[in-house]
């Protein structure tokens, strides 16, 4: 059977016990991979054990919005009595809805509490601390996911190599890397695992999450948030179930949290230090323990798809900001000497982007904590300084399959979008805004910033002192455009940010392969010069160690999957829940209050909506995303098309609407144009002169595509509209075009031709781009169109969109000049410059 012309080769690892795979990639050609089994039909009552639908939604919106008992029972007197003649809610008072909470939380991982002791040597601190810990045991949250049922179609328990193949050849040349079970390391693990001659055997790792977070003026809160990696992101990273699990908070004794250590300087800091430290060590241990046995022997465990298998737990990635990265791997802050989580790169050679280091191991390190303990204090104090360390043994040096150097990765969010970028480069132009008076000039044109849908709009950047990190993303992707045209010609600033924009984009792929991981090495190399060039122009020092952490980026994503897996964006939602779960406590032991609260309500009825959910996919037969919005019907001969119009407006006659927009040179003979163009290009349907053309104007397009990032479907929606929230908006795509390949007009008129004999044609009329020659001050790579004059626009048809794209004016250049904004999006960014 012949192979599809595109597609990606799956090599499911021996333990799996699985044939290979073939995915096609596009309609071409045919597969040989097995289709995939019928799913059954969920439970019928996925409510249970709710009596009825209506009181496990209620019960939902009350959990997550966090309604007190008092305002439970005053709107379920409402629903009786007021909002409703018959409501389907069996609930009378909170109590009864308290009552089917209790029978919905038997299946969670109940927190429970253990009392530690912990003796610390010192001439200040020393001491005896007692310390309670309420936490959940990771395993039993493990395999509570290994046994679900609902999770099972969205788990992947074994490693997988896929290849992305071309010219229907199948070609182990470009590895590609999507879930951490496509990464290396999995595959190493899953290869090293005993063969059980009864069950198979099979890696089950883990994500650790920690961060710290203020949730009041005063108050620090540590979550410690575990996930399942063999879950579908899409799941893992989600608030549903199979999202991330709460196991604890690592939380200080009092006496040490009534201590400001801004007030505490030599010896008394320095055991304080150590002091945390041992503390945040032994809660982690503890929290941890039932992994570390596990990890070495595993256990038998019968699956969600009623398989049993022998799991072996272990720690893949860790996802922290720097701070506590160097708590957790007990090493020294970014000032040391040798501060690299992941290596031992020195710190002045953090700017140097190619330069390998020997990189750390549990192994390595053991071996100098070895050779530290027959030192006398201040030797043992030097040979740590040299290697980073301080004088502490990581916990999961004795776990299998866990390293916790290599589990530490490459974080978008802190090291690039609020690091590299927002701490640093953004800061450095805005400062030269500043200083230049140009930053008026600069927030007047991002005000002027044409708008796109999912991009954040931002009128007076150089304003802003600290925002989250998507604000610099979308910062970033607008700042060429206004910035260009202000800088002196040759400008070493607008050369790092069209470094960044580009590195950005390739940084945060859903889906990699060895050909793009070439592509973002060839793209740091890139940002590595113009860094070079800032520094020598205007002396700002890249020697820090957020810019030597794209030294391991690459590596990472080959290890462990694409960077979605791992970034701490996924988690700093949480941190917003735990600032209302505070609010909900009265101050006192708020850890406890805080996870009795999490665990017990909002983890059950995350699970029963997941479940609730899939039955409702189930029982529909058409998909009703956009069934809120005005469309119009497909016509019967353009059933099969990509795009829905939408937001129509009544039907006029041809004339009526020429001469309606007389003024719009534009409109200037429309009618003949547009008769032109079906004579033309459609030749099937013949319109003579006296008969008479229908036009129905729409203000919105819902155009469908596949995705160049992962193959996978993908939607835009394009604005026509001249009074879109108040303002004109008017969207440009890309199209089909004999004469370019990557066409380009804006909306100017989004219709569809009612013809005689009830037919209709959905077309454009689009004011088109064109290539140019002209060069702005500081020659880039973004590509540059030049809009032509309104007259000229043409027609297109719908059928020949391929999908939306933004073009900004370059301000304070020549009229008409635009850039194609190619980092607004992953596909747009593989489209327009041919990365594949």
């Amino acid at each position: 059977m012949q192979l599809p012309e595109r597609f990606i080769f799956v090599k499911h690892h021996p333990h799996s016990d699985k044939p290979n795979e073939i995915i096609a990639l596009d309609s071409a050609g045919s597969s040989d991979s097995q289709q995939p089994a019928a799913k059954s039909p969920p439970d019928e009552h996925p409510w249970a054990p709710f009596r009825c639908l209506a009181d496990a939604t209620f019960t939902y919106r009350c959990v997550s919005r966090r309604v007190a008992n008092r305002e439970v029972d005053e709107d379920l007197e409402l629903l009786r009595t007021e909002w409703a003649d018959n409501t389907r809610v069996t609930f009378r008072n909170h109590r009864d809805m308290e009552r089917a909470l209790d029978a919905a939380r038997e299946g969670n991982v109940r927190f429970h509490t253990t009392q530690i002791s912990i003796d610390f040597e010192g001439r200040e601190l020393g001491g005896t601390y007692n310390v309670e810990i309420q936490f959940r045991d990771p395993w039993e949250v493990m395999k509570r996911w290994l046994r679900d049922e609902t999770l099972a179609p969205v788990s992947t328990w074994f490693s997988q190599e896929r290849y992305l193949c071309m010219e229907r050849k199948v070609d182990f040349s470009n590895p590609l890397y999507e879930e951490p079970c496509t990464g290396t390391t999995w595959g190493v693990v899953d290869d090293a695992l005993p063969v059980n001659e009864k069950y198979p055997t099979c890696y089950v790792p883990g994500h650790v999450w920690l961060d710290k977070g203020l949730v009041s003026t005063k108050v620090k809160m540590h979550p410690f948030l575990l996930r399942g990696c063999w879950i579908e992101s899409a799941t893992r990273n989600g608030s549903g179930n199979g999202g991330a699990a709460l196991l604890g908070f690592v939380l200080m004794p009092a006496a040490l949290r009534e201590i400001d250590p801004k007030t505490l300087k030599g010896v008394r800091r320095t055991e304080y230090d150590s002091l945390k430290r041992k503390i945040y060590h032994t809660v982690c241990r503890v929290v941890m323990a039932s992994l570390e046995r596990r990890s070495r022997n595993g256990e038998a465990v019968r699956f969600g798809d009623g398989v049993i298998r022998v799991a072996y737990p272990g720690i893949l990635i860790e996802s922290m900001d720097f701070e506590e990265m160097a708590a957790w791997l007990a090493i020294r802050n970014s000032r040391s000497n040798h501060p690299c989580p992941k290596c031992l790169v020195h710190h002045d050679d953090l700017h140097k982007l190619f330069q390998r280091s020997e990189r750390r191991t549990s192994q390595s390190m053991r071996r100098v904590l070895t050779r530290a303990e027959n030192l006398n204090a201040t030797e043992r104090e030097d040979l740590l300084k040299s290697y980073g360390l301080h004088y502490f043994k990581h916990f999961l040096w004795t776990f299998d399959h866990s390293d916790p150097y290599a589990a530490a990765s490459y974080d978008l969010l802190h090291y690039f979008d609020g690091g590299k970028w927002g701490r640093h480069v953004w800061v450095s132009i805005k400062e030269y805004l500043q200083s230049n008076g140009l930053a008026s000039r600069f927030n007047d044109y991002m005000n002027q910033f044409p708008r796109w849908r999912g991009l954040k709009h931002i009128s007076s950047p150089t304003t802003i002192d600290y925002s989250e990190g998507q604000t610099f993303v979308d910062i970033l992707k607008c700042t060429l455009p206004c910035l260009v045209q202000l800088l002196p010609r040759n400008s070493c600033l607008v050369r790092i940010v069209r470094a960044m924009q580009k590195a950005r984009i390739m940084l945060g792929l859903s889906v990699t392969t060895r050909t793009r991981l070439d592509h973002l090495n060839d793209l740091v190399r890139q940002y590595e010069d113009a860094c070079n060039e800032v520094f020598e122009a205007l002396g700002k020092d890249f020697n820090f160690l957020k810019q030597h952490s794209l030294t391991h980026a690459i590596e990472d994503f080959m290890s462990k999957g694409t960077s979605r897996n791992m970034n701490t964006r996924v988690g700093e939602g949480f941190q917003q829940e735990v600032e209302k779960m505070y609010q909900k406590t009265n101050g006192k032991n708020a850890e406890r209050q805080a996870s009795d609260h999490l665990s017990s309500s909002e983890e059950a009825m995350a699970r029963i909506k997941m479940a609730v959910d899939e039955w409702r996919r189930y029982q529909q037969d058409t998909d009703l995303e956009d069934s809120e919005r005005a469309v119009i019907p497909r016509a019967s001969e353009v059933s099969s098309g990509h795009w829905t119009l939408g937001s129509p407006v009544p039907i006029v006659s041809v004339h009526r609407l020429e001469a309606e927009r007389k003024r719009d040179p534009a409109f200037r003979d429309f009618n003949m144009r547009l008769r032109e163009y079906i004579a033309r290009h459609h030749p099937t349907h013949q319109v003579r002169l006296e008969q008479q053309i229908q036009i129905q104007q729409c203000k919105v397009i819902y155009v469908e595509y596949q995705s160049k990032v992962d193959w996978r479907s993908a939607r835009d929606i394009l604005r026509c509209n001249p009074h879109f929230h108040g303002a004109p908006r008017f969207d440009s795509v890309i199209y089909e075009n004999d004469d370019d390949s990557l066409a380009m007009g804006q909306f100017h008129f989004l219709f569809r031709c009612h013809l005689p004999g009830n037919a209709v044609l959905d077309l454009a009329m689009v004011w088109p781009f064109r290539r140019t020659a002209w060069q702005p001050n500081t020659l880039t790579d973004c590509p540059i169109r030049e809009q032509l004059p309104l007259k000229s626009c043409q027609f297109i048809a719908l059928e020949h969109i391929v999908r939306g794209t933004l073009l900004s004016p370059i301000f304070g250049g020549k009229d008409g000049m635009h850039y194609i904004v190619d980092c607004i999006d992953e596909d747009m960014y593989l489209r327009v410059n041919n990365v594949d």
